[in-house]
């Protein structure tokens, strides 16, 4: 069995082809275009579909859509996605199901590449694993007893809404003071930096490189976003009590600039005992997102 997995993002759509065990076996992209809407983007889909399935010589036996946004996946519907807002309670699980002619999953991005980490990243030798998804903000998925944890409305582990300090904290873009986004997302550690550095920098990534210099400001600001990112890892374990938890997404590139301060606040933040095994690292895999999503619609056809 073949499944597909659809990473779709507001610019750019990913396509990921792969077997049950995770092996890739095709990629492909084409730009998101949500001028054209819903419909236009179900109608380039389909195509650019059938373009990777006779490149490949076979069919997909089932699709999964990884979003980012909030996701009704037993409706089959985006409730709400930042700046796509007619793709917003359109049906599209059921719109891309008929333009495939083959079963279709929709979830959430975070929830996907959950499944993905449990999946191909763990090779499913861990049935309790959490996944924190760093980009411009945080996100989180878990899959606790092999089961994906989606809660009554599927909007589990708003991972980067949780508050880690007074309401008095840094402000999150949703409004909300505190919040771990506004500590470890994107924006939040480039405004962590230029407070301490009163430079301009526009990515994680410029604050890796000034780190790697030895550069006070930026080795400090990764000091506090480890602290930040220890404080939100010890709520999910308290709370999930899983056996890793694995980091993905852009901010994760850091490498051990990002990895080793939470390690090493997160010691501090928990007791040993039941919690002691928790281990904590960046994915080796790329794009879990789509490969959980292919693995998942595979999943889900040997359930049914």
């Amino acid at each position: 069995m073949t499944g597909l997995g659809i990473d779709a993002g507001g610019t750019l759509t990913k396509l990921v082809a792969a077997t049950r065990e995770g092996k890739v076996l095709g990629e492909a992209a084409f730009p998101t275009e949500s001028g054209l809407g819903p419909r236009g983007f179900v109608k380039n889909l389909s195509a650019e579909v059938r373009k990777l399935e006779r490149r490949l010589g076979r069919s997909v036996t089932a699709a999964g859509m990884a979003v980012a946004g909030d996701v009704d996946a037993k409706a089959g519907v985006i409730r709400r996605w930042a700046n796509l807002e007619s793709f917003e309670r359109f049906p599209l699980r059921v719109s891309v199901r008929r333009a495939l002619g083959r079963p279709v999953e929709l979830h959430n991005d975070a929830n996907m590449a959950a499944w993905g980490a449990y999946t191909v990243e763990l090779g499913r030798k861990q049935s309790n694993v959490a996944v924190v998804t760093l980009g411009t903000g945080v996100g989180g998925g878990a899959v606790i007893d092999g089961k994906l944890v989606t809660g009554a409305t599927g909007s589990a582990l708003e991972f980067g809404h949780t508050r880690i300090t007074s309401p008095a904290g840094r402000r999150c873009t949703c409004g909300g003071k505190g919040h771990l986004e506004a500590y470890a997302g994107s924006y939040g550690i480039l405004g962590i930096y230029r407070s301490l550095s009163k430079k301009k920098v526009v990515s994680p990534k410029d604050v890796a490189d000034a780190a790697g210099r030895g550069e006070a400001a930026a080795k400090e600001t990764w000091r506090r976003v480890g602290a930040a990112m220890a404080i939100g890892c010890a709520n999910l374990v308290y709370i999930l009590n899983p056996d890793t938890i694995v980091f993905t997404g852009g901010v994760s590139r850091a490498g051990t600039l990002f990895l080793e301060p939470v390690r090493r606040a997160f010691k501090q933040e928990t007791f040993r005992g039941p919690f002691g095994h928790v281990r904590l690292r960046i994915a080796r895999r790329k794009g879990l997102g789509a490969l959980g999503a292919a693995v998942y619609a595979l999943d889900a056809v040997r359930r049914a």
